[in-house]
């Protein structure tokens, strides 16, 4: 089942890389833990009946290389939590739930212009299906705090010349079209003959941010927000992510008793959400449908990849992360991509290989897209009251 459900990562990468511009190679390197108990997503959780949890995780690191250069990365962590429940009927209640959190997106600059990273999140998303194979879920969970930082997993390349960073606003409004993007692309990719369904709700708050309604006539329905009732209280229902400004805060005695709307109201003037800065909580339901991996397409040179443990998986990042690591030029970055693939082999981490062919991109008429709100409007800050 490991090199399974690992397979279908490859391949889901590899058929959504496919589409870009023809005449372009790249090569997937998908790297993830085994499945390791963890800390339930909701700690503070006061249940009022008796209730056995048990979540477990792994993390997800995905690297694509072209010309034997590293050009993006995707790094996310999978939860899945089994609940059981006597009520007042004393019948046991199970459920099962899964959620992805994207943690980290990054480019080095190396690549031609071309919506990489983008086809690199949808075919991530798309992936999520392999869930179905195994678990009785009709959804999973999409999770991300947008956070503008010039480099999150290539070191240096914030000096790259050819890397395109965006500031917060900016990001906001880029992460925003590509969820939209990519839940559409994964709902339309979920099988080759299962239609799951053709809207999915998705949301999305920006601390401080004056409140919004966002309109949207796509696959996608925006709301503004957190996926919770606002007077809901924070600690029974919203859910705390590993490096996470709400993992931080929920986590002092004294937020208790907070709502989901104290919740907001607190960060909007916290360190990391406030004092000038513009970020975002996203949250989105993905449905899933029953996937057959018979049916995924199959690749050159596809090869299982690496399963490691929480410790060992930290020591390989320790080597992305490493004082040698340097990818601020094509030929440092081409040295330092060199150095972590031969360490990835070292672990049995091999490549699937995917040839581009899709349209060529042309400025003369741009390609049309499903309309989409831009949120960088809605990232301004509330009007002080006196």
């Amino acid at each position: 089942m490991e090199a399974t459900r690992d397979l279908a990562i490859a391949h889901y990468i590899a058929a959504a890389l496919k589409t870009l511009p023809a005449g372009h190679t790249f090569a997937i390197r998908v790297i993830y833990t085994e499945d390791s108990p963890v800390e339930s997503l909701t700690p503070q959780r006061q249940h009022k009946h008796f209730t056995a949890e048990n979540t477990l995780s792994r993390r997800v690191l995905i690297l694509v290389s072209q010309n034997d250069c590293f050009v993006a990365g995707l790094e996310a962590q999978e939860f899945t939590t089994l609940r059981l429940e006597i009520g007042d009927s004393r019948i046991p209640e199970q459920t099962i739930g899964v959620n992805a959190c994207i943690s980290k997106v990054d480019t080095t600059g190396e690549h031609a212009r071309m919506p990489l990273v983008r086809m690199l999140v949808a075919g991530y998303l798309a992936s999520l299906h392999r869930y179905s194979l195994a678990l009785d879920i009709v959804s999973v969970g999409i999770h991300l705090f947008a956070r503008a930082q010039p480099e999150y997993l290539f070191a240096n390349s914030k000096h790259n010349p050819s890397k395109r960073t965006l500031d917060d606003s900016k990001l906001i409004a880029w992460w925003q079209r590509t969820l939209q993007f990519g839940l559409t692309y994964a709902m339309e990719h979920s099988s080759e003959s299962t239609c799951i369904t053709d809207k999915t709700v998705a949301y999305c708050v920006v601390p401080g941010g004056e409140q919004q309604c966002i309109k949207d006539d796509s696959a996608v329905e925006w709301k503004w927000g957190l996926p919770h009732p606002p007077e809901a209280t924070a600690h029974n229902c919203v859910l705390q992510f590993p490096d996470d400004p709400i993992t931080r805060l929920l986590a002092e005695p004294h937020t208790r008793p907070w709502s989901v709307s104290m919740l907001l109201e607190m960060l909007a003037i916290g360190e990391e959400c406030g004092s000038g800065h513009r970020t975002a909580f996203f949250s989105a339901a993905l449905p899933i449908a029953p996937a057959s991996l018979k049916d995924a397409p199959k690749f050159d040179e596809t090869a299982v990849q690496g399963t490691l443990s929480f410790a060992d998986y930290d020591k390989m990042l320790v080597v992305l992360f490493g004082h040698n690591m340097d990818f601020s030029t094509s030929k440092l970055a081409a040295e330092s991509s060199k150095t972590m693939m031969e360490y990835l082999r070292s672990i049995n981490v091999s490549s699937t290989q995917v040839k581009t062919g899709g349209p060529a991109i042309t400025t003369e008429k741009p390609p049309a897209v499903a309309p989409v709100n831009d949120l960088s409007s809605i990232v301004r800050k509330k009007r002080k009251t006196s």
